[in-house]
């Protein structure tokens, strides 16, 4: 890079313009807080050894946010071409844009921005706000100075405060030096250790519009605080119905972003921009009811899924119930036969045994009929001789005689 010019200096840094080995114009941010460096045959040291230390850490994080915000790439955010370290400090490469800042545009008599182009503008920096955003970066430092015009009328942001911001966190030598604009930081920013979210660079960006319309940056906002605090009323003067040639959702938008507590404030810049677009609010409306239907048709389509599956466990349960039913039958009915078999097969077995018994009792009497008639037979024929041999052992052989 080859310096052409000095730009302008202030407590964390200096600018240059600059022509890149193609001989591009750029703009050369140099890291170099004042108050505890100085410069030494063309390099950058601490004044002191005590300095030392913090010094190293806000090179070091300067470089680090630098790099961080190259990767941001919109059309109305100032590009990063370059981070780079050489004379023991770090440097970025950024975009040259021709124009004026919003700051020197509102101030100068001989310029009269149209509403048309104050929405305009207002808008595109939304648009960029968003941006950062979404990557979650957050500006910190939108402020009238820090919004560029170029020549095309469209506004770019430049001069990021995170890098600020870490450079001060990093440095009790830098914690003294404001990284805060009075009439454009939230109150939050003036508070270490604060919550700082999306609403903080909405509030930067009203106070930044609502100079814009008055011609003067609002009531600082520690003096607002102050002033609710001590339960008198808010120096801030609104908008709404001040200025005929702007919408009333433009001027109200404007006194909602300027909300000195962060809960109050618009939250975020989509819905600021769907506030004072009419074309996009009505486009989000119509977004939203689209989405609403495909909300309530997928709600029926689930109710209906549900009430079918509900159906079917129902027919299915019926179903399983018939047929548990008819195997309950199937089986009463089986035991029902294996009982009249058996009962048939013991009335048949007692009938069997009954006629056994009558067999056996007919054999017994034949039996015993032909016994006895065999005895009778043997008696008649054998009778005297037996009653004759009987006599004789009874009486003497010599009487019988």
């Amino acid at each position: 890079f080859r310096i052409e010019k000095f730009l302008n200096a202030g407590g964390f840094g200096m600018t240059y313009l600059a022509r890149d080995s193609l001989d591009r114009i750029v703009v050369i941010k140099e890291c170099f807080p004042s108050s505890m460096c100085c410069r030494s045959d063309g390099n950058v040291m601490a004044r002191s050894r005590q300095h030392q230390a913090e010094f190293d850490a806000v090179v070091k994080h300067f470089g680090a946010e630098a790099r961080r915000l190259s990767k941001l790439q919109h059309p109305h955010i100032v590009g990063i071409h370059q981070v780079f370290e050489v004379n023991q400090t770090a440097y970025m490469a950024l975009d040259f844009v021709r124009g004026r800042d919003l700051l020197d545009t509102i101030e100068d008599p001989r310029m009269k921005l149209h509403p048309r182009d104050v929405k305009d503008i207002l808008l595109k920096c939304l648009e960029a706000v968003h941006y950062i955003h979404t990557n979650d970066v957050l500006h910190r430092d939108i402020s009238p100075d820090n919004i560029l015009i170029d020549g095309k009328g469209n506004p770019v942001l430049i001069d990021f405060g995170a890098a600020k911001e870490e450079a001060t966190r990093a440095s009790r030598a830098l914690s003294a030096l404001h990284v805060v604009k009075d009439g454009y930081s939230p109150h939050e920013f003036y508070i270490a250790g604060s919550t700082q979210d999306a609403s903080s660079d909405i509030y930067s960006l009203g106070a930044t519009f609502y100079h814009v319309l008055t011609g003067v940056a609002p009531p600082d906002s520690q003096a607002r605080v102050s002033s609710i605090a001590a339960d008198r009323p808010d120096p801030y003067k609104p908008v709404s119905g001040k200025f005929p040639m702007f919408e009333d959702s433009f001027l109200h938008a404007i006194d909602k972003a300027l909300n000195v507590f962060p809960r109050d404030r618009i939250q975020s810049a989509r819905e600021w921009t769907e506030l004072i677009d009419t074309e996009r609010r009505r486009s989000a409306a119509m977004a939203q009811a689209e989405l609403d239907r495909q909300i309530e048709l997928s709600i029926s389509r689930l109710v209906a899924e549900t009430n079918r599956a509900v159906e079917e466990d129902l027919k299915a349960r019926e179903q399983k119930a018939v047929e548990e039913r008819k195997e309950a039958e199937k089986l009463q009915k089986l035991a029902e036969e294996q009982a009249r078999q058996r009962k048939k097969t013991l009335d048949e077995l007692a009938m069997l045994d009954d006629a056994v018994f009558e067999e056996e009792q007919e054999r017994a009497r034949e039996s015993a009929a032909q016994r006895s008639a065999m005895n009778m037979n043997h008696d008649e024929v054998h009778g005297p001789r037996r009653r004759k041999s009987l006599l004789s052992r009874l009486l003497p052989f010599g009487l019988l005689r």
